[in-house]
Formats: structure tokens, sequence, C-alpha cells
């Protein structure tokens, strides 16, 4: 397993995408079917370039974690970066690109993949994290992440949500 494999569950794990650069196929469909706006035919992200960077092991970040099941299938990701809505207040890694197909939400799979990229982040050396969501409030805050921040964007808000890696004494 790597270092940042959660112990199984229903034999899924959790993985570097560099581990499964076929993946990345997959992974583009779901951005561009998630966040048309940004990763559709209009938007101005790129997923595949965005994707690739995470497969540049030299770089602390971006990170891009796969939830995989018993075959290597994805069913599911994550991102950690250095940018994201929120960011130029609060520098730092950003837990990205949190994503589970209709299909398999609510099953514990956005869990593990919160998990993994707090042990990842905490792994790389970040005293904290942050997150940016309008839709995975109650997830984090399961996590015992903290509302920290709200932050206007076109057309409402965005909630900023914190946490700390480190144990206090």
């Amino acid at each position: 397993m790597s270092a940042f494999a959660t112990r199984p569950v229903d034999g899924l794990r959790i993985v570097a995408l560099e581990t499964v650069p076929e993946a990345v196929g997959q992974i583009v469909q779901w951005f561009e079917s998630e966040w048309p706006d940004w990763y559709g035919p209009d938007g101005p992200g790129n997923p595949a370039s965005d994707l690739q960077q995470c497969l540049d092991s030299s770089r602390i970040l971006p990170r891009c974690l796969v939830a995989v099941d018993n075959v290597s299938r994805p069913v599911g990701t994550v991102s950690l970066r250095d940018i994201s809505p929120g960011s130029d207040r609060y520098p730092g890694v950003w837990l990205t690109a949190l994503l589970v197909p209709q299909p398999r939400r609510q099953s514990g799979i956005g869990g593990m993949l919160v998990s993994a990229a707090e042990r990842e982040a905490d792994r790389l050396g970040f005293d904290e994290i942050h997150a940016t969501t309008g839709s995975a409030q109650s997830l984090l805050v399961r996590r015992g992440w903290k509302l920290h921040d709200t932050l206007k964007v076109d057309p409402g808000m965005l909630q900023i949500f914190r946490k700390s890696l480190k144990q206090s004494c």
C-alpha cells in the first residue's frame, strides 16, 4: 500500500494518481460532467492539464489521490493544491476537487478521501488545511473541520473551512 492508502473498506483503497495514471481519462470525464462551468467546453479550466501536473512526483503540490476498487477502477478523487478560491486570503494547502460519482455517493468514499488528503497534507509538513465548498459542509464538519470564513463568488457564497493538522498538547 502507498503512504496514503487507507485501510480497505469494501475492497477500496486510496492511492496517488501517479500509481494509476490510466485513471486520468475517467477523472477528466468526471470533472467535465461535475463542473461544466469550469471544465466544460466553454470553461477556462483544463482537467487533463490539471491532472497531468499531479503526475509529477518531484513537486510537493499539486497532489491527486484516487479511491480505487479491488480491480483498480477509480471510484472517487480528491486533490491537494496551493491555489483555490480563497487561497489569496489563506495561503497553504487546500483540499480541492473532491468528487465521488453519483452512484457511489453516501457510501463512505468521500470521508475516506478527505481523511487520506488530511494525512497526506500532514505528511507533507503542513500545519493546517483549507477547503472551499458549497456542498460538502456536513462531511467536513463530521471530520472536525471548522467554518473559517465565507467568500463571495458569482453567483453566491462559498464557505471556507479549516482544519488544524497538529494535535493539541
